[in-house]
């Protein structure tokens, strides 16, 4: 194999100041290639069906090669399975990953910009994927960068075979549906925005063909192309549960009494576009929406950035540049791939969600709010559930567990899913890179899980769960529940139950607080509550408006009606 070289651009060069540290990296550029090489020759020694397996155990009862997916159970847009998504022309810029050095102040003036961060983790330093032109302009502004790797070079590495393509992890699915079908259900939720790959969603719960009023929790992956360790983390947890369920108490408890949604893979034609060409552009972060309407690929213009796509504070976050490796699309949930998570998100009302991202080893939650660094109204009790969840996850070196981060509060994900339904959605960015090399996977996995663990169980503890129903004919009711403590609605919409059953969850911290509930054609209603460890469980009859009072006392007397 020939030793990678670190090619840096002319400009760069002329820095003398800098070629001590170029000759450094050089070093360790060939250190790594050996070390890669010396992985290749191990990893291929191991028969196809242990390197594809899904399980986190010695033993999988998941087949992810015999059941592959043909054109016809795969196509529900343009593109069949076998269509490959190659590239119509050569990459014009090329890219660099840099490790951006300087005062506090002065990088946390760069993190308003809409640059592509490798990680949100912000401690000494920033690490940023940027162009030629950039790398420029940080220089001329007095950073100090050490550039880590050009995109070039992460894309001689190849696709690792332990990551699971598109149609492995169909094929998985399936499977995991034929083997358990009275715990496992697989949907189709909606397509890839250009080319119309199936976005799928696992439902496991223990009468799955239903739907049970009970607690709803979701989790996903590979939002971002390159960042598939999301996918793995989902596949292996879906197989744990399958795997575990009538064996572990906990697992039977978590399955009984929730219904979880899984869904592995976000932004299918972004990821076959890295599988199909073997990471020739491994740092690809988007989607394929044809930006120049040319309806050819082209990887230095086409793309959304699908986590800066959704429509809270939509204008706050992301670039406007079609070009731009965040750009956030043309208008909020402009993309169907949003669409299809904001859909199943408004149906089932989850209460708690986990969107799995790489890299920096944190754990990320609700808010910076844009302009103003507000927290989000129930942070309190957001940032205790982080630091459990954070605490519980080991880091890759083994020297600790992962940190804690807050989110800018503008069109990502858990902005959305927390602003404007109440979903504690958390984002976590697992690993050191975005695709580790294989034998990296497992124990990134298993750190991961504790945390997603910890989050099923706290479902169990201190919150309220409630049912609004009318108090004459005790039909459910839809209506608006406040925590007088906690909400403000400058920030937050306002939290409804199900119409359907008119039950919902709310998670809180143990204490005392008021809740007012209000429906349209009905009295409100204030409830002062105290909260201890575990769920409280509280009905709530709310009085029609036009109901004559003198009657409803009557009706009380009779029928025991408070």
């Amino acid at each position: 194999m020939e030793k990678a070289k670190l090619k840096l651009p002319e400009f760069y060069l002329k820095n003398k100041r800098v070629l001590a540290s170029y000759r450094l990296l050089n070093c360790f550029i060939v250190a790594i290639s050996f070390l890669s090489c010396l992985f290749c020759l191990f990893s291929y020694s191991y028969p196809p069906s242990k390197i594809k397996s899904l399980a986190i155990t010695t033993s999988s009862s998941l087949d992810c090669q015999s059941n592959l997916p043909n054109d016809d159970n795969l196509k529900i847009g343009s593109a069949p399975s076998s269509f490959q998504l190659v590239a119509s022309q050569e990459k014009k810029k090329e890219r660099y990953l840099i490790r951006v050095r300087g005062k506090r102040e002065n990088l946390q003036t760069l993190t308003s910009r809409p640059l592509d961060f490798a990680t949100s983790a912000f401690k000494d330093h920033l690490d940023i994927i940027v162009t030629e032109d950039e790398l420029t302009e940080l220089l001329a502004s007095g950073f100090q960068i050490t550039i880590i790797q050009r995109e070039t070079e992460a894309a001689a590495q190849g696709f690792d075979p332990l990551y699971h393509t598109y149609e492995e992890t169909i094929a998985c699915l399936n499977q995991a549906e034929i083997t358990y079908p009275h715990l496992a259900k697989l949907f189709v939720i909606g397509q890839s925005t250009r080319f119309g790959f199936p976005i799928y969603a696992l439902k496991i719960s223990d009468n799955v063909g239903q739907e049970e009023d009970e607690p709803t929790i979701l989790i996903d992956g590979l939002h971002h192309a390159r960042e598939p360790l999301g996918n793995e983390i989902c596949l292996a947890f879906i197989e744990y549960l399958l795997n575990n369920y009538g064996r572990s108490p906990r697992v039977i408890n978590w399955v009984d009494d929730y219904e979880i949604w899984v869904i592995p893979i976000l932004n299918p034609e972004g990821y076959k576009y890295i599988v199909d060409n073997n990471l020739s552009s491994p740092w690809w972060r988007k989607n394929l929406r044809d930006n120049n309407h040319n309806g050819r690929i082209d990887p230095d213009y086409d793309g959304v950035d699908l986590n800066r796509n959704y429509d809270y504070n939509w204008i706050y976050g992301g670039s406007t540049n079609p070009a731009d490796w965040t750009y956030r699309g043309p208008s909020a949930f402009s993309e169907k791939e949003t669409q299809a998570k904001r859909d199943l998100a408004l149906r089932q009302k989850f209460v708690v969600s986990v969107t799995y991202h790489s890299y920096g080893e944190e754990v990320m939650y609700c808010w910076s709010w844009p302009n103003s660094g507000a927290r989000a109204p129930d942070h309190d009790l957001i940032y205790e559930i982080a630091s459990e969840m954070a605490k519980r996850i080991k880091n890759e070196a083994g020297t600790g567990t992962y940190s804690l981060a807050r989110l800018s509060g503008a069109n990502q994900s858990p902005i959305w899913m927390y602003g404007a339904l109440g979903t504690l959605e958390f984002l976590i960015e697992t690993g050191t890179s975005f695709i580790p090399p294989g034998y990296k996977i497992k124990p990134i996995i298993e750190a991961n899980l504790e945390g997603l663990f910890y989050l099923l169980d706290r479902l169990k503890e201190s919150g309220i769960r409630g049912k609004i129903l009318d108090l004459i004919t005790r039909q459910p009711l839809e209506a608006e529940i406040s925590v007088l403590e906690i909400d403000n609605f400058q920030y937050i919409q306002p939290r409804t139950n199900d119409p359907l059953t008119g039950s919902f969850i709310r998670l809180l911290r143990p204490g005392k607080y008021t809740l007012l509930v209000g429906a349209a054609n009905y009295l409100p209603k204030f409830i002062s509550l105290t909260i201890g460890q575990e769920m409280t469980n509280q009905e709530i009859l709310l009085r029609p408006e036009s109901y004559n009072l003198k009657k409803t006392e009557r009706l009380r007397k009779n029928s025991n009606l408070p």
